[in-house]
């Protein structure tokens, strides 16, 4: 079973890339990262990098700058 923390994460996740109206390949290019790795933190099987979450939220904050992150 996956910790709390990791679920929290991922939901985190899975509304900013909504917000950003992204698909997970384009977020997968954004983070730098492959598509497998986006998948398995929307899942929340592996945790998210911190650096990732930061660039999504800062992304977020300059297309939408209205937007609660």
């Amino acid at each position: 079973m996956c910790p709390r923390p990791l679920k929290s994460d991922s939901h985190r996740l899975n509304r900013l890339l909504y917000q950003l109206n992204l698909v997970n390949t384009e977020a997968a290019e954004l983070c730098g990262v492959s598509e497998r790795t986006i998948y398995n933190w929307l899942s929340g099987t592996s945790k998210i990098h911190p650096s990732a979450m930061k660039l999504l939220e800062m992304t977020l904050r300059l297309q939408r700058p209205d937007a609660k992150v």
